[in-house]
Formats: C-alpha cells, structure tokens, sequence
C-alpha cells in the first residue's frame, strides 16, 4: 500500500509538471510585448479562484496542493502583471464600450 508521504510527492511532481503550461503564454507575452489577446477579466476570476484554492490547501494541510496552488499563484500575478504592463487598450473595459455609452451629441446639425 502507498503511504500519504508518497502520494505528497508524488502530486508535489505532478503540481510541478502540471504548472508548465504557464511557460507559453508568458514567453508569448514578453517575445511580442503586446496582451490585447489576452483577458485581464479571466486573469482576475482565476486568481481569485487560486487564492480560495491556496487558502484551503493550507487548511486541510497538503502540501502538494500547496506547492500546485502557490506556483499558480506566483504564474497569475506574474501574467496579470504582464497583461497590464503590455497592455494596449484600456486594462478592463475596452474604448469601444465608453464611446457607446458616452455618445456626445452632434454639434454639427443645422
């Protein structure tokens, strides 16, 4: 039978493994310098969702939770911070949307 030690690091090396998937879209980032495809909004919801995540891997005690939650953790801030620092357009709500719902009236009818 395989201990709970085992099975910790055993998911400490998945959790290791698994966060890898980060290294595209932040090489991506910083090779283009520019994150207009990229959304802040889903950034925010997802470290958001990673803090509750990182919270309860404290809680119940697992360490291979902990590592996995605390390398998201570290990618989304890393990533949230690149979309912002590259960013183009406005960081949440895009020109588009403010020109619409701020419809200045036309001087120019006679």
């Amino acid at each position: 039978m395989v201990s709970p030690s085992e099975v910790e690091v055993f998911m400490s090396v998945v959790a290791l493994i698994t966060n890898i998937h980060w290294i595209p879209q932040v090489s991506r980032l910083m090779a283009r310098k520019q994150s207009d495809d990229f959304s802040l909004w889903t950034t925010l919801i997802l470290l958001a969702n990673n803090i509750v995540w990182f919270a309860y891997a404290g809680y119940i005690g697992s360490v291979s939770l902990s590592i996995q939650q605390g390398l998201t953790l570290v990618m989304l801030l890393l990533f949230g911070s690149l979309i912002i620092r590259y960013r183009t357009t406005n960081l949440l709500i895009s020109d588009e949307f403010w020109n619409r719902l701020i419809r200045k009236p036309d001087t120019q009818l006679q």
